[in-house]
């Protein structure tokens, strides 16, 4: 496994850096974001992406750990997260926002495709295929990507206008 310490080592910091970003798009909005439930729990959707990047980083860049281990690790992490995003997104869907950016992170917070990809990796770690570690590349790259266009959304689509199809809405 140290040949993807560097691996480890990248995703480690790009996650960490990823979640202070998340943390001042929030906080630069929150008047708006706070009062909704439903963007409350996309953020906590994109936090838990992020956040789940670096525990993968933190798991691959253990020390002399036996592929089977890796595999059996990012399986559970797979089921956890799933479980936990699954949770998030029914409680934004119960509480449906009027802002134009919640649908927009319904469709664009990679949740399903990352938690199949990231047990699919860890599943065939897990049965012995030393090579699976390539796969963990793909939900590594989607969860990054996926959190940082929700990250970008809360920056700059939350609008002030509690219906933003009303032609006359101003964004702020």
């Amino acid at each position: 496994m140290n040949s993807w310490s560097t691996f480890a080592e990248i995703c480690g910091t790009a996650s960490a850096s990823l979640i202070g970003l998340l943390f001042v798009a929030v906080s630069i909005r929150i008047d708006l974001i706070a009062p909704s439930q439903e963007l409350r729990n996309r953020a906590a959707q994109t936090l838990s992406l992020f956040g789940t990047v670096l525990i993968v980083a933190i798991l691959t860049a253990v020390p002399g750990q036996p592929t089977r281990a890796l595999g059996a690790e990012l399986t559970a992490l797979a089921i956890i997260t799933a479980g936990g995003l699954i949770v998030l997104d029914r409680r934004a869907r119960a509480h449906a926002s009027s802002q134009a950016i919640a649908r927009a992170l319904e469709l664009l917070t990679p949740t399903t495709i990352v938690s199949i990809t990231l047990f699919a990796s860890g599943a065939l770690l897990a049965f012995g295929v030393h090579d699976g570690r390539y796969a963990l590349i793909i939900p590594v790259l989607i969860a990054l990507t996926g959190g940082v266009t929700s990250a970008w959304l809360f920056l700059t689509k939350i609008t002030t206008e509690q219906n933003p199809r009303n032609p006359e809405h101003t964004e702020t």
